[in-house]
This record gives structure tokens, C-alpha cells and sequence, in this order.
């Protein structure tokens, strides 16, 4: 446990090293195809059913494996964000045809295929059908034009019958009147941000290590203007540190594709929140996620140094240390932010995670620079200690399951 938050600091690096460079789509008329090359049903149906298809209509073909070549994972989630494809839309096989004007997602039933392939009707400017695997022969395929709700047919109806209904409707579904799936998901997606990373940042590991912190710089006799620059530097060490460990995280999760992350990522959520409550209501629980009391100990000997460089060195050791911690939260977040966002849109949320991570932090530090208040908060958190990790804990669990519902 007291190298794990370390050696995720150092693959984070790694993967920050080989960042790539964003690619534009080319806009020529192709078919462009994303799958698991370890899929044998995909390969089936690409080799099979969708050469065909796109064969009949010289339209070519071009495979993109996103699990050998992770390039093409960028890819597929910058083309999704920019598109504005939200979750439940998108499937672990996707073809975009004509730069996405036509996009398939997983295997739609063939006769919608050649039905849009065909053009006699007039299509919206971009036209999405959703249908799994199994799904167009036995239960249902999705459509949704980019605008309006999205409608589910039985796989025997024609695409036809959407857009007549579309075009029927259409001027009801303002831009600025309806809101698009991509935007409800994002409705839901920054509140969870923004409150699971306050509420991570309300642990009694940082907490505690902060207030012990400022309470042995009065018994020093250090002023108030000199304690405040130190606990400054201490959190924005702690930021620092979990960006960059998020940001190799976010970057490693966008080497994987498909629905089930969000899905781990809520389900982890709800362990770790499990995990704080009972560790808070059963003591004598063997799992607890806490700073190890050897850290504890060595975190000690660079606050007695009590200078700036090292309380920068203090902050990078606690962000490094506290990760086994708190970090359980931050991951299923990370998981959330993989399978649902793009890698540039991702880091924006990763950012202010962690503005809300430190946010108790600077509130605590700034009540604290007096030291008969600090010496009441200090009191208080050794005799609530439990009380908070359990709350946190119940509130990390509901949370969980709100979004598992969410991204089911």
C-alpha cells in the first residue's frame, strides 16, 4: 500500500510521455471501421455483412483495430466527442460512413444499412442506428438524427419510417429547446465530478496530516503570514501531484473501449464508499484505507524541517502517500471520464476534480491560521474521525449507485 500511490505517479508519467497529437478526420467518403480485433463476432460481421453492404455501393472500407493501436482509440474518442455521441449510443464496434454522416453503431439490421446506403430518401445531416449484437434479427435497433429523442424500432421496421417521422418533427427540435442526449449526459456527468471530488477531499487523512501540520508550525512559533504560505504550498503540491496521477490514469483508460467502463467505474465507486462505511461502523474491520503508520511516520520527520522546500517535498509525499487512501473515488471517476468523454474534454473534468479535492483543504487551513480555532478542529477531527468516514463513505455508495443507473 505505502508504494502503490507512488508507482501510480510513475505510470502516469509514462503515459504522459507518449502523448499523441490529434488527428482530424479525413472527410473523404469511406467507410471507416472501429473494433476489438480479439472479437471473433466482430470480425465476423465486418468481414461478412458490412463488406458486403458497403461492397454493393463502392463505398471502401477501412479497419481500425483501437486495442493494437491505440492511436486509434484517440481517434474513435476524439470522433465521438466532436460528434456529440452520448454513451448509451455508442457500441465496442462503430463504422462512421462519409466522415459520420451515416454512423453504425454495433450491427444494425442489414436492410437499414442498405436502405440509408441507398439514398432514394433524403437523409438529415448526420443519422446514427444503434443495434448490438443479436439485436437486428431478435429485438430492436435504435435511430437518432442529432436531434430530438432517440426512437427504437423492431428490427423488421424499415429506417424509412424514422425519417418520415423526423422530417415530420424536426422544427420542434430547436437547438436551444431540446436538449440532446450528449447534453443530458453531461448534465449528469459535471455535478458527479464536482461533488465526488469534494467529497473525497473531506478524508480524515488529509486532513489530519494538515491540521497536525499547522499546529506543530505555532508551537515553533512561526507567524501567521509564514504558516499560511507553507499550508499554500503543501496543497498545491497535493493538487499537483493528483492531476498528474489522474492525468496518466484518464490517459490509460482511453486504451480501452466500451460501455462496461463507466459501468466499473460506478461499481467502484460503490465499494470504496461500502468499504469507508464499514470500516467506520466495524473498527476492528481488516480492511481500512488509510495512510499506513509507517508513512505516518516518515511524513513526520519533514514537517519538523518546517521550510518551504520542505513543505513541497511534505505535499508531493502526501499526494503519493494518501493515494491508497482517497484514491478509490478518483478512479471510478477516471473510469467514468474514460468511457464517456474524450481525452481533451476528460482533462478539463480531471481539473476540476481536483480544485474540489483540495477545496476542504484550503477551507481547513484558512480557519485554522487561528490557533484556538485550529486547536478545536483538530480536537474535533480526532473525535469524529469515524463519524466522517462513514458518512463520506454512505454518500461515495449512493453516489455510485445513482450513476451505475445512469450508464446501464
Amino acid at each position: 500500500m505505502k508504494g502503490f500511490g507512488f508507482l501510480a505517479l510513475v505510470l502516469s508519467l509514462v503515459f504522459l510521455g507518449n502523448l499523441p497529437f490529434p488527428t482530424e478526420a479525413a472527410g473523404s467518403p469511406e467507410a471507416v471501421v472501429y473494433y476489438n480485433e480479439a472479437c471473433d463476432e466482430c470480425a465476423h460481421y465486418i468481414n461478412g455483412e458490412l463488406s458486403a453492404v458497403l461492397g454493393a455501393r463502392q463505398v471502401a472500407l477501412v479497419r481500425k483495430d483501437y486495442i493494437n493501436q491505440r492511436e486509434n482509440r484517440k481517434e474513435l474518442n476524439d470522433l465521438n466527442a466532436r460528434l456529440g455521441i452520448p454513451l448509451d449510443l455508442q457500441s465496442h464496434l462503430a463504422t462512421y460512413i462519409d466522415d459520420g454522416r451515416i454512423i453504425l453503431q454495433g450491427e444494425p439490421p442489414r436492410a437499414v444499412v442498405e436502405a440509408l446506403l441507398a439514398g432514394g430518401a433524403a437523409l438529415p445531416e448526420r443519422v446514427l442506428v444503434y443495434s448490438e449484437e443479436g439485436e437486428s434479427t431478435e429485438k430492436t435497433y435504435r435511430a437518432w438524427a442529432f436531434a430530438g429523442p432517440v426512437q427504437s424500432y423492431p428490427a423488421a421496421t424499415p429506417i424509412q419510417t424514422y425519417l418520415d417521422w423526423f422530417q415530420a418533427n424536426r422544427a420542434t427540435f430547436a437547438a436551444d429547446s431540446v436538449a440532446s442526449p450528449a447534453r443530458e449526459s453531461a448534465a449528469v456527468l459535471l455535478p458527479a465530478v464536482l461533488l465526488t471530488g469534494l467529497v473525497d477531499g473531506i478524508n480524515p487523512c488529509a486532513i489530519a496530516i494538515l491540521l497536525f501540520f499547522i499546529t506543530f508550525l505555532f508551537t515553533i512559533r512561526k507567524t501567521g503570514a509564514s504558516i499560511a504560505r507553507m499550508g499554500f504550498v503543501y496543497i498545491g503540491a497535493v493538487y499537483v501531484v493528483y492531476f498528474l496521477i489522474g492525468l496518466g490514469l484518464l490517459r490509460a483508460s482511453t486504451l480501452f473501449q466500451g460501455h462496461w467502463l463507466g459501468q466499473a467505474g460506478a461499481i467502484l465507486l460503490i465499494l470504496f464508499g461500502l468499504l469507508n462505511l464499514t470500516g467506520a461502523l466495524f473498527p476492528r474491520f481488516p480492511i481500512r484505507l488509510e495512510v499506513p503508520s509507517s508513512s505516518k511516520e516518515s511524513l513526520k520527520n519533514w514537517m519538523y524541517r518546517a521550510t518551504l522546500p520542505t513543505t513541497l517535498v511534505l505535499g508531493v509525499l502526501v499526494g503519493i502517500h494518501e493515494f491508497p487512501c482517497s484514491g478509490g473515488p478518483y478512479v471510478a471517476i477516471l473510469g467514468l471520464l474514460g468511457s464517456q468523454t474524450g481525452f481533451a474534454e476528460g482533462l478539463g473534468y480531471l481539473g476540476l476534480y481536483n480544485l474540489m479535492f483540495v477545496l476542504p483543504l484550503v477551507i481547513v487551513l484558512a480557519l485554522a491560521l487561528n490557533p484556538v480555532v485550529g486547536g478545536k478542529l483538530q480536537a474535533w477531527e480526532r473525535s469524529s474521525s469515524r463519524m466522517l468516514r462513514g458518512v463520506t463513505g454512505a454518500i461515495m455508495a449512493a453516489m455510485g449507485a445513482v450513476l451505475l443507473l445512469f450508464v446501464l
